[in-house]
């Protein structure tokens, strides 16, 4: 149990975007201290001065609150390092900062406050996303749209890139059939049925694939 915590330094790092604020305090009898960076927007809505001629005391409720920033604060610093070397949904980059050992609650705050801030463009992603698999997968639709959701996209934006898609679905349907089916894979009723079947399975409509047959 933490008690009895002090303010005894602050000091600017990082160009000015991050405040170390230094705590000296008491745990189970012991002690301690710890410098803790914040995030100097979030220092700011704390109302403390940038320097301070002595140590003051904190209340329980303000010692959580500087812990709390101080979390969240190092998990939108790792958010950023992880969207460097990989772009994420907002979704899947809290799920990545949860596997990297932040709470749930700081995990969701962080990727909510990057997307926020300009540094996840779901709609892009998606859309670049959504042509590899059609064009690359040779994926249907109904495929995309689940492999969006499972990625992690928000409805709003997987229905957006659904509707502005330009892909032909009725070229990409016949390309698989050309590409993973025999010539005579449609020459029986059982056949045909469960080639049909699997085509389903990769996202195409009925009618889809009833057009690409066609255009064989």
């Amino acid at each position: 149990m933490i008690t009895d915590s002090y303010l005894i330094h602050i000091s600017p790092s990082m160009n000015g975007e991050i405040v170390i604020c230094t705590i000296k305090y008491c745990e189970d009898g012991e002690l301690k201290q710890n410098k803790l960076p914040i995030a100097s927007s979030f220092f700011e809505e704390l109302g403390y001065p940038y320097e301070i001629d002595s140590p003051f005391l904190l209340s329980s409720e303000e010692m959580d609150n500087i812990i709390y920033l101080s979390q969240l604060t190092s998990a939108i610093n790792k958010g950023l390092d992880l969207l460097y070397y990989s772009q994420s949904s907002e979704k899947g980059l809290k799920d990545k900062l949860v596997r990297k050992g932040f709470s749930r609650e700081i995990s969701e705050k962080a990727a909510s406050y990057i997307e926020e801030n300009g540094f996840i463009d779901e709609l892009s992603q998606a859309e670049l996303f959504a042509k590899d698999l059609a064009e690359i997968k040779l994926y249907g639709k109904n495929r995309i749209k689940n492999e969006l959701f499972k990625k992690g996209y928000k409805q709003t934006v997987i229905n957006e890139v659904l509707d502005t898609l330009d892909v032909d679905f009725v070229e990409i349907c016949k390309k698989r059939i050309t590409a993973t089916m025999k010539s005579d894979s449609f020459s029986s009723k059982e056949r045909a049925s469960k080639n049909v079947n699997a085509l389903i399975r990769y996202g195409f409509s009925f009618s889809e694939i009833k057009s690409a047959l066609n255009r064989l």
